[in-house]
């Protein structure tokens, strides 16, 4: 097997996959990667508290890349910053009515994004191609 040629693959099929996804929002006051980042926050905060690290970790990106989303997010009027109680150095970040109004849209959005990458494709063929993911997941940590 060629690694060179999958790997090369993937890579492929991933920029594919981004641009994909960003055709879903093309017509959104959002990028994709804010829309889900919006759904994450949104989704997240009914249960507890959302901060910057549990976005870094969602998206697996950096702090900083996370900090200029955030600040984007902010100064858009979709989010805000609110101090915690237990320590004042801490901001939990919380949805406004604004992104509460958009979460319908962006969560039906990313739903038919998803569907449509899987149109075709036997059971069979998911539940291998899911193996496989989680094997690499492994290896790669």
């Amino acid at each position: 097997m060629d690694y060179k040629v999958l790997t090369g693959k993937q890579e492929r099929l991933n920029r594919l996959m981004n641009l994909h996804f960003s055709s879903f929002f093309d017509d959104l006051p959002l990028t994709s990667t804010q829309a889900l980042t919006l759904e994450f926050i949104i989704d997240k905060a009914q249960h507890g508290e959302v901060f910057q690290k549990d976005i870094e970790v969602f998206l697996s990106i950096r702090g900083s890349s996370v900090t200029s989303l955030i600040n984007n997010l902010e100064r858009d009027g979709y989010i805000r910053r609110e101090t915690v109680a237990f320590d004042g150095r801490y901001k939990h970040l919380a949805p406004t009515e604004k992104a509460l109004g958009l979460k319908p849209v962006i969560s039906e959005r990313i739903d038919r994004y998803m569907e449509s990458l899987f149109v075709g494709i036997p059971e069979e063929d998911l539940k291998i191609f899911e193996s496989v993911l989680e094997k690499m997941a492994e290896n790669a940590k």
